[in-house]
C-alpha cells in the first residue's frame, strides 16, 4: 500500500491541475463553477501533498503484482476526485456523474450530456487526454513487463526481474511524442478555421482516441469536410503502438518490432474503409466522395477504439455485427486503442496455421512465428479468453433496463473496448448507460476500468485481493 502512495498522489496532483483550465473557462464564460473546479483542485492537491509527506521517508519498491493493483486503482480512484465537479457542473446524479468521469478517463466517450457548459466540456477532454497517457504508460511500464494478455515487453530487462519498469522513466519517454501529437492537431484544426474550443476538444479527443464532444464539435465534423481529412492521421497514430512512432521518429523505421502490426492495421483501416464507404453510397445514400471519406474516416475510429462518426447516424447506417466486430478486434499493442489488438489475433492465426501443419506434416521443421512462444502464447489465450468473458458478464449484466439483444451486445461492446459511440449512437432510442440499474451501471464503470487493464489485469487484481484474504 505505501509503494502505491506516491503514484497515486502523482496522479491526485494532475487531477488538481487539470482542474484549473475549467476555473478559467468557466470565469472567461461567466458560468458561475469556478468554485466548484477551485474546490476539486485544492482538494486534489491536499490529498496528494497528505500522500506524499506521508511517505517521503520510506523506501519504495513496487513489483510487478503490485504494478497492476496500482493501475487499477489509479483507474478506479482517479474517476472518483473528478466525480463531484461533473454532479454539480452536469446535473447529474451522483452515479451518472460517477460513470461519465470514469467514461471521460477511460477514454470510453459513453455519455448521458446533449449539452453543457463549456467548463464542463474542457474537464471532460482533459481527463480523457490524461487518461489516454495514462493508458500507453501503464502497458508500456506495467502490463507488458508483467506478462499480462501477451503483450510484448519491449523493456531491456523484461523477463528478470519482480521489478516494474520505472513509471517516471516511461513516462519522460512518451510524453513529448504524446504532447506533441496534440499541439500539432490543435495547430492544424486552427490553422483549418475552427475556434480554439473546438480545435482542443477535437484535438484531446483523437489522439486518446476518446469520443467526449461538446455539439459544437460535433457540428463541426458535420458541416464541414476539412477536420475529417485532418483527423485522419491522428486516428490512425492512436490506432498503433508508440514504439513504432518512435522508431519512425528516430528513423529506425525497419528496426521497429511492430513494423509488422502497424502496416498490418494499415491495410485493414484502407479495406475496411473501402467496405464501410461502399455500404454508407448504398444505404444513406451519400454521394460518392463523401461515403469514401466517411467511410475512411468511421473506419479509422473504429479500430483506434475512439468511435467518434463523422456525422449524426452514420452507425445507424452500418450492421450493427460488423462494428461490433471491428471494435472487438481494435488496434495495435502498446497504443491507445482497445480491444483484442491486431497482434494478439496474428498471433492465434500464426499459432493455428502452425498446429494444422503440424497435423499434416509431423515432422515439419516450421518457423518459430508458427509455433508462438510458451508462456507468451498462452498470455495471448488467456487475453482472448479474458476478453471473451468481461464480454459475455457484460452482456448479461447490462441488459435489465435496455430494449434487446442487440442493445445488450452493443452496449457490452461499448463498454470492454472502450468505444461509447458505438453504442450512444448505434439505435436510436436506447436509453444512456447510466440511466440503468444501479448494478448495471456499476458493471458498465468496471468493464471501462478491464477494458484498459487488457481485460485480464482486473481479473489478476480481483484474484490477488481474493487470494489474500
Amino acid at each position: 500500500m505505501v509503494n502505491a502512495a506516491r503514484p497515486l498522489a502523482a496522479g491526485l496532483l494532475a487531477v488538481g491541475l487539470l482542474a484549473l483550465p475549467p476555473a478559467v473557462v468557466a470565469a472567461r464564460g461567466g458560468e458561475g463553477h469556478v468554485p466548484v473546479f477551485l474546490a476539486t483542485c485544492g482538494f486534489c492537491l491536499f490529498l496528494a501533498g497528505l500522500l506524499r509527506f506521508t511517505t517521503q521517508d520510506t523506501p519504495m519498491r513496487l513489483t510487478r503484482a503490485g504494478g497492476v493493483g496500482l493501475v487499477a486503482g489509479l483507474w478506479l480512484l482517479l474517476p472518483l476526485a473528478a466525480t463531484p465537479a461533473v454532479a454539480i457542473v452536469s446535473g447529474l446524479p451522483p452515479l451518472a456523474a460517477w460513470l461519465e468521469a470514469v467514461s471521460a478517463f477511460t477514454t470510453t466517450g459513453a455519455t448521458a450530456l446533449k449539452q453543457g457548459p463549456a467548463s464542463l466540456y474542457v474537464w471532460l477532454a482533459l481527463l480523457q487526454w490524461t487518461g489516454g497517457l495514462l493508458t500507453i504508460v501503464a502497458a508500456v511500464a506495467v502490463l507488458a513487463p508483467a506478462g499480462l494478455g501477451g503483450l510484448p515487453d519491449r523493456t531491456p530487462r523484461g523477463g528478470t526481474t519482480l521489478d516494474v519498469v520505472d513509471l517516471t522513466a516511461v513516462l519522460r519517454e512518451i510524453a513529448p511524442a504524446y504532447v506533441g501529437a496534440t499541439l500539432l492537431a490543435v495547430i492544424v484544426l486552427l490553422v483549418s478555421g475552427e475556434s480554439p474550443y473546438v480545435a482542443f476538444t477535437l484535438a484531446t479527443a483523437v489522439v486518446s482516441a476518446g469520443a467526449h464532444l461538446p455539439p459544437e464539435a460535433q457540428l463541426a465534423l458535420t458541416l464541414d469536410e476539412s477536420p475529417k481529412w485532418l483527423l485522419l492521421p491522428f486516428l490512425l497514430w492512436s490506432a498503433t503502438s508508440v514504439r513504432w512512432h518512435r522508431a519512425l521518429l528516430t528513423r529506425r523505421i525497419n528496426a521497429a518490432p511492430e513494423q509488422t502490426e502497424s502496416l498490418v492495421i494499415l491495410g485493414w483501416w484502407a479495406v475496411l474503409g473501402i467496405v464501410l464507404g461502399a455500404i454508407l453510397y448504398r444505404s444513406a445514400d451519400v454521394p460518392t466522395l463523401d461515403a469514401i471519406r466517411d467511410g475512411l474516416f468511421s473506419a479509422a475510429s473504429l479500430i483506434s477504439t475512439s468511435g467518434i462518426g463523422p456525422r449524426e447516424g452514420t452507425y445507424m447506417s452500418l450492421p450493427l455485427g460488423l462494428v461490433i466486430l471491428v471494435v472487438l478486434l481494435g488496434g495495435g499493442a502498446l497504443s491507445v486503442a482497445g480491444g483484442l489488438k491486431m497482434l494478439r489475433l496474428r498471433a492465434i492465426l500464426l499459432n493455428t496455421r502452425g498446429g494444422l501443419m503440424r497435423l499434416v506434416y509431423p515432422h515439419l521443421v516450421q518457423p518459430a512465428a508458427y509455433e508462438g512462444v510458451g508462456s507468451v502464447m498462452l498470455g495471448i489465450w488467456a487475453g482472448a479468453a479474458s476478453l471473451a468473458l468481461v464480454f459475455g458478464i457484460c452482456v448479461i449484466a447490462l441488459s435489465p433496463g435496455l430494449p434487446g439483444l442487440d442493445a445488450a451486445l452493443a452496449a457490452a461492446a461499448a463498454v470492454v473496448t472502450n468505444t461509447g459511440p458505438v453504442y450512444d449512437a448505434g439505435g436510436a432510442g436506447w436509453p444512456p448507460l447510466s440511466s440503468l440499474p444501479v448494478g448495471s451501471v456499476l458493471v458498465a464503470g468496471l468493464g471501462m476500468v478491464a477494458g484498459r487493464l487488457e481485460m485480464i489485469g482486473l481479473l489478476v487484481v480481483i484474484h490477488l485481493a481474493l487470494w489474500r484474504t
